[in-house]
């Protein structure tokens, strides 16, 4: 299911093909009769994606879908909020077994009954979305879907379903009732995306992750204070490139269709908050537990301790989401207890010149990715070598990566400086008209294609 892989290319092309051969109304008039004919295409094509990366993992994507189309029973005049939570339930049972069994086995000591679980592909980004729908019905603010197609769209809807970002009910009926038309605008905004999204994963991820995971392979202890930075921020540049590339190609291709999805990054290593990165990374997941979690548990309407609590419990819990492990909750926790922090202190803060709070929230950003990428341990010991700890001096013979992974770290600046696209006030992608940034996305774009790193797989694959 990677975009940058041959074969899935090829079937992106393939359907593409289809899409605007089959369903162009000067061709075939069917299409005024049956206007919904290709909603049904997508949702089949997309079930047949999945099938490809593991044939038995459809019965997965038709149990969402089966459970999403008996949803109506949330909406009406006989609402019942124990309906409503065994439809959770229903949705969270696959997620928790293929995410946390097999570690919570380990944790017991029961190693021997450990059965060694594949996570399905994408599961939490649309557990996450059907989740959403229900509560959205639950609380009239979207309408159930007609048949069992229409939720297998929502559902297995291709260009997000292998690493989001997390669908809403909502939108995609908008854009089932009112698809946006592929004019020469929207046509070269798609291709903005999907090259910006193949320079940063071709480009960056890949390149910069090859030199990350030798560093860490070769060990943590022997790291000295630069290399144990180089390496840290050779991560977040990756982990950064990955996502947000798989992102940007994933809201192109959904335009192609006449589907326009909300920006899921908005240039976040600019935040000068860790409140402010969370309005800019993975904007589909913090909007998400903001709504369905945050705020249901009384958002900031219930006190400033109460309402901290919540922060924090919320935070936490997304780090949980990426992973079962301590890390995973660490990463979350520090983010929380940052923002509690800013929260509290607000005024005080923001009276600090803009740099040095730019400046500690990446330092900040980078020790938490540190708990994310690695075992709590390991996690422990990189912090300490990046605070000068356990540290050695740098030399130039060292077999540790650095000066190569700052290089590559400049067309992260480059995406940064240039923004090859820019979010508006709603959150929508919109064209960014600078000569100078089409000119740089042209120039990277040809060497992604030309001098790409070894392929490695989407990081949030495993999410």
């Amino acid at each position: 299911m990677s975009f940058t892989n041959n074969l899935v290319f090829l079937l992106i092309l393939i359907f593409f093909a289809l899409f605007y051969t089959v369903f162009n109304e000067k061709l075939f008039s069917f299409n005024i009769k049956y206007p919904r004919a290709k909603d049904y295409f997508i949702a089949l094509y997309s079930a047949l994606f999945y099938a490809l990366w593991y044939p038995p993992a459809i019965a997965l994507l038709i149990y969402y879908a089966v459970i999403s189309a008996f949803a109506k029973v949330l909406c009406g005049d006989k609402k019942s909020k124990v309906k409503l939570w065994i439809f959770i339930l229903l949705s969270l049972t696959p997620l928790l077994f293929f995410k946390y069994f097999d570690y919570f086995l380990g944790v017991f000591g029961l190693d021997d009954y450990i059965l060694g679980l594949v996570l399905p592909l994408g599961l939490s980004f649309y557990a996450f979305s059907v989740i959403g729908y229900f509560v959205d019905l639950y609380q009239d603010r979207t309408k159930p879907f007609e048949n069992f197609l229409e939720c297998l769209l929502f559902v297995a809807f291709w260009p997000h379903l292998a690493s989001g970002p997390i669908l809403r009910a909502k939108q995609i009926f908008a854009n089932i009732l009112e698809p946006q038309k592929l004019t020469l605008h929207y046509f070269t905004l798609a291709m903005i995306l999907i090259s910006s999204g193949l320079v940063k994963k071709l480009l960056i991820a890949d390149n910069i992750g090859a030199y990350v995971n030798w560093n860490i392979d070769f060990g943590i202890g022997n790291m000295s204070t630069l290399e144990a930075w180089a390496t840290i921020l050779g991560f977040s540049a990756q982990i950064y490139a990955d996502f947000s590339g798989y992102s940007d190609m994933a809201i192109g291709f959904a335009l192609l269709m006449g589907f326009r999805l909300k920006a899921n990054f908005n240039y976040p290593y600019l935040a000068c908050s860790l409140t402010e990165f969370w309005h800019r990374w993975h904007i589909s997941l913090s909007t998400w537990f903001r709504d369905y979690l945050y705020i249901p548990l009384g958002g900031s309407r219930v006190g400033k301790s109460k309402s901290c609590f919540n922060l924090f419990i919320v935070f936490v819990l997304s780090g949980v989401w990426h992973g079962a492990g301590l890390g995973f909750a660490v990463w979350g926790a520090l983010h929380g207890i940052v923002i509690i922090f800013e929260k509290l202190f607000f005024k005080s803060y923001m009276r600090v010149p803009r740099i040095f709070r730019w400046l500690i929230t990446m330092i900040v950003v980078a020790v938490a990715w540190a708990f994310f990428r690695l075992d709590f341990s390991l996690a422990c010991e990189l912090v300490a070598k990046m605070f000068g700890f356990l540290s050695k001096d740098f030399n130039t013979l060292s077999p540790y990566y650095v000066f190569v992974i700052f290089a590559l770290l400049s067309f992260v600046v480059l995406d940064h400086i240039f923004r090859f696209y820019k979010v508006d006030d709603e959150g929508n992608v919109v064209i960014n008209k600078s000569f100078a940034s089409v000119f740089v996305l042209a120039v990277l774009l040809y060497f992604a294609l030309n001098f790409s790193g070894s392929p490695l797989p989407f990081i949030y694959f495993d999410f």
